[in-house]
Formats: structure tokens, sequence, C-alpha cells
């Protein structure tokens, strides 16, 4: 039988300070939508989820405010019809104001 184990009670020690968390990145997207084809790439990859379908199939920015700036539908799309801004944090705390969309 092995000998009993203990833990260094430095590895395990959790920090109970309520340290500030760093506001998370916010992108501002525009699609234009006379440029894109529909191919629908955006819509499925999006890692946060900010575009839908309109009735058509085609892509619509349904949840601007979760975007987080990470560009991988202005990058993938091939008809270049999505550009993506990172927001300074200024306009996000103004648009939350607004009540967190657009």
């Amino acid at each position: 039988m092995a000998a009993k184990e203990t833990a260094d009670p430095s590895a395990v020690q959790i920090s109970h300070e309520d340290r500030p968390r760093s506001p998370r990145q916010r992108g501002y997207v525009t699609l234009f939508g006379t440029w894109c084809k529909g191919c629908g790439l955006c819509i499925e990859f999006c890692p946060q989820q900010v575009f839908e379908a309109n009735g058509q199939g085609r892509p619509v920015v349904a949840h601007p405010e979760r975007c987080t700036a990470c560009h991988w539908c202005d990058t993938h799309c091939p008809d270049m019809a999505i550009t993506v801004r990172r927001l300074e944090p200024e306009e996000v705390e103004e648009l939350e104001a607004q009540g967190g969309n657009r």
C-alpha cells in the first residue's frame, strides 16, 4: 500500500479576494447585405452565435452584444461582406448604458 499523500497547502489555496474582472472585449459587426451571397459560413461558425438566418436564409446580425471581435467572420467571409471593429472600453460602457445592443 502506498504511503499517505498530502497536498502541498500552497498549491491548493484558493484566493477569496474579489478581483476586478477585466471587461470582455466587444466588437461592432457590419454586414453588407448586397455583397453577401448567403453562403452561411458566418451563421454556422461564429463562436459567439452573433448571426442568425433571416426568412430567406441570409445572415443578419441578431446578437451584436455577443461579438468579441474575434474576426472569424470577416476573415472567412468569401464575399468580404462583413467587417468587425473592436470597440473601445468607453464605447462598450456607452452601449451597455443604452441597453446592451448596438
